[in-house]
């Protein structure tokens, strides 16, 4: 085109529609979703959402909500209309799912869209059918009060956004997903889900989000998860969580919630990982439901047309409250895994208040540690591998492998905090002969490695020679040693170098291991230790410590009634 003969014209109005469209309607899914909300909003208790395959041929989302009068249905289709703004100021405190009135008409704009509702107590609805962003037809006909939207041959007349549509089994995952999430944050609502006439999402009304948790994800899953409540500075932050050993591939089961409405949010999903970094291996994630409460004039939902994203007026403070509520579940005793007899409704007994005396740590230094530890007295060992103890209502089984590595992991945590843990230089500098991947792994991973107490010299090169180890690892052959290192940082879940996955390495190398016998006296310093812990119940690397049976249910198995 010659420069010559460019002139700024004002495009015409299906074109900036289209325009419009393409930032509110990606596929689908964002179809659904807009007029899921558009039912929300309208105080619906029953939503019915019907697709014919995935969405692409057909979306259908009827409502039993307040409904529109008839002289208002018209401009529901115009751009830029609607009835949940009603001054400037409306628009610093946002309480509903919508508000730019940009959805009916975006989605009208690339689709053939009928549109019938009916207000409450009124007799007849209003039926408004059009294509392309234009009304084709208007007629009078009986409804019941609600809104049905109709929604067919998405992207007809934009066959640039058609060809990039998927298949119509990855579209309806798309939809299922944002279907999923707002049932999360509206458990009292009934959402009904078809697609090509088959039911594939249902959820009835639910008295609390655990069983909503139940029908959408499974009650084995909701009955594991722990409940999260914590509000402090006007911010609350109440949902569930799954203990360390329940993950998932993904991340599509950590859901946020902000003021009912789910965000995507990466300093908010951030913020819930580090409180699990490091229990998880990189590559394994949480099944969360976090609902976030606060003054709507703290929250920023004008971001973008789709209203996923927001900003806070606090952005730290909302980042250290989901932390500290992820945090404060994690550590609660109803973490431990328990493999008692099944069927019991008592609770389990609390443990004992626990005081501190001065004892020798296992191995070696000494400690403050507690004299009634948290689970109890010891019994004895079994296989070599598990140590047992009891209180007065319970018996544990201790996994002493992993027990001693959680034990030594906050120990070296601590260490860092005051200063820098102990390195043993060794007697006769060890060479290593590596591959060039192992060598260029080790020097990406040079920081921590350091930190802890390894030196190395040649790192970057072929010719590399270690110096020192940390201390705790002073019996161990140096070349053994940073084989596995390479083999623990190389392998699937490692992710990027990370203090913690440092930390969580040296301790599993340094702890007893199992099938090693153990003096009682050792038994004895490893329960007290780990009951000093502040993650008591997984291993750095999310193993379950702690296996437990509850002496109320052996006692009724074995109908001893005293």
């Amino acid at each position: 085109m010659d420069p010559a003969t460019i002139k700024i014209r004002r495009l015409p109005d299906h074109l900036v529609n289209k325009i419009a469209a393409g930032e509110v309607v990606e596929r689908p899914a964002s179809a659904v979703k807009e007029l899921v909300e558009n039912a929300l909003d309208a105080g619906a208790l029953t939503i019915t959402v019907d697709l014919r395959d995935g969405g692409t041929a057909l979306v259908r989302v009827t409502d039993d909500g307040i409904g529109m009068a008839a002289d208002e249905l018209p401009l529901a289709l115009e751009r830029h209309a609607t009835s949940k703004l009603t001054r400037d100021e409306d628009l610093d405190a946002i309480a509903t799912l919508g508000f730019r009135g940009e959805a009916l008409a975006a989605i009208c704009a690339v689709s053939r869209l009928t549109l019938t509702s009916c207000a409450r107590g009124a007799s007849d609805g209003l039926r408004l059918a059009g294509e392309g962003g234009t009304v084709k037809q208007r007629l009078e006909v009986p409804a019941d009060s609600g809104t049905s939207v109709e929604v067919r041959d998405l992207f007809f007349n934009t066959p640039a956004r058609l060809k990039f549509l998927k298949s119509p089994t990855t579209e309806l995952s798309a939809s299922l997903r944002a279907l999923t999430q707002l049932a999360l944050a509206h458990p009292r609502v009934h959402l009904r889900v078809a697609n090509n006439a088959r039911a594939v999402l249902t959820a009835p009304t639910a008295s609390d989000v655990r069983q909503r948790v139940g029908a959408l994800w499974g009650h084995d899953v909701a009955e594991r998860l722990i409940a999260v409540d914590r509000t402090e500075h006007g911010v609350g932050v109440r949902g569930l969580i799954s203990p360390p050993d329940l993950t998932r591939g993904s991340r599509d089961e950590i859901v946020v919630i902000v003021n009912g409405r789910p965000v995507r949010d990466p300093a908010l999903l951030q913020a819930t990982l580090d409180a699990y970094r490091p229990l998880l291996p990189r590559d394994r994630f949480p099944v969360v439901l976090l609902a976030i409460t606060l003054s709507e004039a703290d929250v920023d939902v004008n971001v973008h047309p789709t209203k996923a994203w927001v900003r806070f007026r606090h952005p730290r403070l909302i980042y250290e409250m989901v932390a500290a509520a992820t945090l404060g579940g994690l550590r609660r005793p109803a973490v431990m895994p328990d493999v008692g007899v099944r069927g019991s409704d008592s609770p389990l007994g609390e443990p004992s208040p626990r005081g501190v005396a001065e004892q020798t740590a296992l191995f070696g230094v000494p400690t403050a540690i507690e004299s009634r530890p948290l689970f109890g007295r010891v019994l004895g060992q079994v296989q070599d591998t598990f140590v047992v103890s009891t209180s007065e209502e319970e018996v544990f089984f201790l996994d002493q492998h992993v027990a001693h590595e959680r034990v030594l992991f906050e120990r070296l945590q601590h260490e860092l905090r005051d200063g820098t843990p102990a390195a043993q230089s060794l007697l006769f500098p060890e060479p290593l002969e590596l591959p060039p991947a192992s060598c260029a792994l080790l020097e990406r991973w040079r920081a921590p490695l350091e930190r802890l107490g390894f030196a190395f010299e040649g790192l970057g090169t072929t010719a590399i020679v270690v110096r020192a180890v940390p201390a705790l690892l002073k019996g161990n052959e140096p070349k053994r040693l940073i084989e596995a290192a390479v083999d623990e940082f190389g392998g699937p879940g490692a992710g990027e170098p990370t203090l913690d996955r440092a930390l969580a390495f040296v301790a599993c190398r340094a702890a007893v291991k199992a099938n090693m016998p153990l003096a009682r006296e050792e038994m004895e310093r490893l329960v007290v230790e780990l009951s000093t812990t502040e993650t008591p119940y997984f291993c750095p690397h999310g193993r379950p410590v702690v296996s437990r049976v509850s002496l109320h249910d052996i006692r009724r198995e074995l109908k001893r009634t005293w």
